[in-house]
Parts: C-alpha cells; structure tokens; sequence
C-alpha cells in the first residue's frame, strides 16, 4: 500500500508530469528554438554536502547543523508517516527538507532577482543517496544510484518574483505543457515553497545557484528504516533539475 501512494504521490518537481492544456506563448517557443537544448553530465555528487561518516556521533552532528535554516512554514509542512512492518520501523516523509544530503550552502540564493527569468533544463535526473548504519559492526556504509537521467525532453521554468512556471515537452511531442504553476518563496535563502492558497500545503525543494550561475532544484523523498540495536538505514532519493538562463 505504502509503495503504491508514493508511485501516485506529487511532490514538488520532477517526479510526476501532469500535462493539460496550458501552451507556451509563441514568442517563447521561438527563444527557445533559437537556441540549442543540450545538457551537461555532472557528479552524481555535484553541489551536495553528506554526514561525515566516521561515527555515529559525528553523523548525527553533522545531520542536525542544517536544523537552523528551516523555518516555521517550511516545519508545518513535514509531516512524515511511521510504521511498523515485521519488526522493522519504517519513517518516510515526502518533499522532505530534513535530508542527509544537503544542497551546498555555497548555493544559497542571497539575491532573489537572480532567479527570475527565463530559463531550461540541463540536467533531468534522479538519484538515491543511502547512508546504512550497523550497530553491530559500529560502522556506517555509504552508497549512491543513478535512478534515472532523462536527456530526452525538454523542460522550461519561467519565475517572476513570486511565480514559478514549469513546462515540458515529452520527447516526440511537438508542444509545451504545463507542469507546475503555482506562488513560490525562498526560505532562508535554500528553500523553494510552492504553494497555492495556503503554505501549510506547499512543496519544498532545495534551490541554488552554481558558480557557473546554473539554477539547481532538488526535491527529496526520504525514508529512515530502523531495527532497534542492529542497524540503520537512511535513503533519500532526489530529483534533481539544472537549468541554464536563456540568453535574451
């Protein structure tokens, strides 16, 4: 049943494209078209901060620094769910902005205006990071997994101060849909809420610029599966999209 909602579960962006029929203006599918769409071929680890692992210690340290950056509306809206199954303690939480992997704070966005405009996808991935902690052998393993790298469609955001537009063309279409189109605001200058009518109901993801002023968002399912006194397994798979301003 769990593994069922979080197929049909939508969460912030990326993960499930719904497309109905909102279409890009003319004048945009014409900038578009004058410029090439190409993509880049990143680390999997690229602008991402992970526990030190030495220790149990250090890792929860190391886990709780990023606990000052989230605010009262970012808090409201992660309510996980927990259960039991055959003695294992199962906790997911989806967006989730209490990740081991954290967006580089180098990336933090100091000035807002610098993420509106036009811009499109240069990297389309998804990649699950899992940090698996022995109490046994007192030590904690580290593994990463290329999920998906999409380089097939194409994706474009437009944001104005307060609204985030996300559209997609599927490969072997001919037009741009809409995917997201919803009020947006940066939190502590590393969070992305999108929301509606209310922020109790928002996504959060992770926002950024690179060095080479490329926009990063990553969104997060977390999952934390526990057997008391044996072992400790914390997963989190991110779906990660890169884009590149468009020039005018």
């Amino acid at each position: 049943m769990i593994r069922h909602i979080l197929k049909i579960s939508i969460f912030s962006i990326g993960l499930v494209i719904i497309l109905n029929s909102c279409e890009l203006q003319k004048e945009t599918v014409n900038k578009l078209d004058s410029q090439p769409k190409e993509f880049v071929d990143l680390p999997l680890d690229y602008c991402c901060i992970f526990p030190d692992s030495s220790s149990f210690e250090q890792w929860d340290k190391d886990y709780n620094y990023f606990e000052k950056y989230l605010t009262k509306d970012i808090l409201n809206t992660q309510a996980g769910i927990s259960y039991n199954y055959n003695g294992v303690q199962t906790w997911w939480c989806i967006p989730s902005a209490r990740t081991h992997v954290q967006l580089d704070t180098l990336t933090m966005i100091l000035n807002k205006i610098k993420v509106q405009g036009d811009w499109r996808a240069v990297s389309n991935r998804s990649i699950t990071f899992e940090d698996s902690a022995s109490y046994i052998e007192n030590r904690i393993y580290r593994s990463t997994k290329l999920n998906y790298n999409n380089k097939e469609d194409d994706v474009y955001l437009y944001m104005t101060s307060d609204k985030f537009k996300l559209y997609a063309k599927t490969n072997g279409k001919e037009k741009f849909k809409i995917v997201v189109n919803k009020n947006y605001n940066i939190e502590s200058n590393r969070y992305l809420m999108l929301f509606g009518i209310s922020k109790l109901a928002s996504a959060i993801s992770f926002i950024g610029l690179d060095k080479e002023n490329r926009l990063i968002l990553n969104s997060y399912y977390v999952e934390e599966r526990k057997v008391k006194g044996k072992y400790m397994v914390y997963q989190a798979t991110m779906t990660q999209l890169i884009f590149r301003k468009l020039k005018e």
